[in-house]
């Protein structure tokens, strides 16, 4: 989930009438204990696209039956080995038939001309029906400058279509007739069908790095992912301290269902019996990950719109030094239940209600056993209530 994403505050959309499926966002999420969710990639490292395809089905079966809270993948084109999901809707149907309570939220659907937002409304209720209300949807910017040209989309236009169609999203989900007259989307009055049965619609979230991204996002009443490009854990607190505030004084009376869920993309993450164990199974893909955004973001850091990324002469210089990663950044979670147990608490305490795992790239067999002992060992000491509806 590589992406930037700037918001205001949408429109005031119609009601529609009563569902038996009420939205699950957390809006104020008081007494609401930390969440252990998922986010994987269809890494293909030692295996094919088809095997790993059917080898993530298999992982959020059993991962919804540990207590895991969310999964999900990001939309990612041009970019194997390391991500293989471009057209994630397929996916998420095929899981939905194998799972029962794991929510199943895209991470994140890249809102740019090439992805209609009503194409994006449609699916997403598509998703709701055939999960039971188990939809939910993280958006986001692009930053993937390849992406962006093989698409033909202008790096400097990205926060204006974002916004238009994120205004679009909410109108077909939740106005019986859309239309619309924005700067990217020109569109008559049209009939959406089919709608989402969770009211007044799914929880809705952006992938944020910014500081002026989370309070954006804050401002607009929706829900955050925060990546902190693995510039430390004061820049996240620094990027969860302003949403938390921008929420807390946004006039949120024009949104139908605010919520301030904030959680935290983990890059990289591994759980092992040993902390040596964990890094030596891990090291390749952390690395890898780590040096993938390095590349990705020394050229943002020109561009118009990315100037704030302009810090990165610690992180080059560490960029081979595992053991400095895993202490000095939230991005990177490897190590045993303990050490895990130790992070996670230490995130609800800055205010992260949910950590989503990238455990990908380092094998099927090890994947499921990292996602075992989490399963066993650290969703039962942080998410009690989880642990409790496994079966």
């Amino acid at each position: 989930m590589t992406g930037h994403t700037h918001g205001h505050r949408h429109r005031i959309p119609a009601m529609r009438g009563p569902s038996p499926q009420p939205s699950t966002a957390p809006s104020i999420r008081g007494g609401i204990v930390m969440r252990v969710g998922l986010l994987q990639e269809g890494d293909l490292t030692g295996t094919t696209v088809e095997n790993r395809y059917h080898q993530l089905i298999e992982e959020v079966a059993l991962a919804d039956t540990l207590g895991f809270s969310t999964w999900g993948t990001s939309e990612q084109h041009f970019s194997p080995p390391s991500f293989s999901i471009a057209a994630p809707e397929v996916l998420y149907s095929a899981i939905a038939m194998r799972t029962q309570n794991i929510k199943l939220r895209t991470m994140a659907s890249v809102m740019l001309k090439w992805n209609h937002p009503i194409l994006v409304a449609e699916r997403l209720a598509t998703l709701d029906i055939v999960s039971r209300g188990r939809a939910e949807v993280c958006t986001a910017r692009s930053n993937n400058l390849t992406t962006l040209g093989a698409f033909g989309v202008d790096p400097k236009d990205t926060r204006a279509q974002w916004e238009d169609s994120m205004d679009v999203l909410f109108k077909a989900m939740t106005e019986e007739r859309l239309e619309h007259d924005g700067p990217t989307w020109k569109i008559p009055s049209v009939e959406v069908v089919p709608k989402p049965i969770t009211m007044p619609h799914p929880p809705v979230s952006v992938a944020a790095s910014s500081v002026e991204s989370h309070g954006n996002a804050a401002r607009r009443g929706i829900g955050v992912i925060s990546f902190e490009n693995y510039f430390g854990f004061d820049y996240l607190q620094e990027c969860i301290d302003d949403y938390n505030q921008v929420f807390a004084e946004a006039d949120h009376s024009a949104v139908l269902a605010p919520n301030n869920y904030r959680g935290l993309y983990v890059a990289t993450a591994y759980c092992a019996e040993s902390r040596e164990e964990a890094r030596s199974v891990a090291r390749r893909v952390t690395m890898d990950y780590f040096k993938f955004i390095l590349d990705l973001y020394i050229p943002l850091a020109k561009k118009p719109g990315y100037t704030y990324l302009d810090t990165l002469e610690q992180l080059i210089e560490h960029q081979d030094d595992m053991d400095w990663l895993c202490e000095y950044s939230p991005s990177v979670m490897v190590g045993t239940p303990a050490d895990f147990i130790e992070r996670i608490k230490k995130l609800e305490a800055m205010g992260i209600d949910e950590v989503l795992l990238r455990i990908d790239g380092v094998g099927h067999d090890n994947i499921m056993k990292s996602l075992e002992l989490i399963g066993h060992e650290v969703i039962p000491v942080v998410d009690p209530a989880a642990a409790g509806m496994k079966g």
